[in-house]
């Protein structure tokens, strides 16, 4: 199990300056990689097909939760990438170019996600995804790590009433690499909320219990404080 520790609110300013370099180090080739991905994109869009392994071994066909089949998705998943090496690094890792299995971007799509227009969409919603999830300079693979945070233990964009801020450090046991973690959660009434996020993701609870294989790579990220549905 890791070590959780709560340092209070007030962070150290090196910390900060720490955490700072280390997401500039990390940001300027993710940054190159998501502009790329506007390009990319559409290439990967265009020659997606079924694909036959997925790289964490889950299933590549399901079917589509009773809840998006009601909300209009077209009822079944398969996992569809770009074969050709050149765009693996902008195909998605875990949901492949037709959205999540559960079938929620489907019903999104109105049960047209295998349009170029849906595949494309899904692409650039999450950009260069597959360097991301699977290169580690991108990605905290948080079981091997203890976590310590200031703020908040938990925040939330689910449900109106839980925001909040927290800023997260997660230092790996096994070679002492570190990674740093800020989200701020702002409800602003009328069901909306705005988030801003930087790094990688991590979460205080991530501490109290190990993460499932698929999901204990924890990718960088960023996300500028737009106004958005609570969901």
């Amino acid at each position: 199990m890791s070590k959780l520790t709560h340092n209070g609110n007030i962070i150290p300013k090196s910390e900060i300056v720490k955490a700072i370099v280390s997401w500039i180090c990390v940001g300027v080739p993710y940054f190159f990689g998501w502009v790329a991905t506007f390009v990319t994109g559409i290439f990967v869009a265009l020659t997606s097909e079924q694909q036959k392994v997925h790289p964490q071994a889950k299933k590549i066909f399901s079917k589509h939760s009773d809840k998006y089949i009601a909300e209009g998705s077209s009822g079944e998943w398969e996992y569809r990438n770009s074969p050709y090496k050149i765009l693996k690094w902008w195909n998605n890792y875990e949901d492949g170019t037709l959205g999540e299995p559960s079938g929620k971007h489907s019903a999104r799509s109105k049960g047209n996600e295998r349009s170029f227009v849906s595949q494309y969409m899904w692409t650039i919603r999450n950009p260069f995804n597959y360097a991301k999830r699977s290169l580690p300079l991108f990605h905290c693979k948080v079981n091997d790590c203890d976590i310590e945070y200031w703020g908040d233990f938990e925040i939330s964009d689910k449900e109106e009433g839980q925001g909040g801020w927290h800023f997260c450090k997660a230092t790996n046991r096994i070679n002492g690499k570190v990674y740093y973690w800020y989200r701020s959660v702002e409800n602003i009434g009328g069901g909306k909320v705005k988030v801003a996020a930087i790094g990688f993701k991590i979460k205080p609870s991530h501490a109290l219990s190990v993460q499932d294989g698929d999901d204990e790579d924890k990718a960088f990220t960023v996300r500028l404080p737009v106004p958005s549905n609570v969901d």
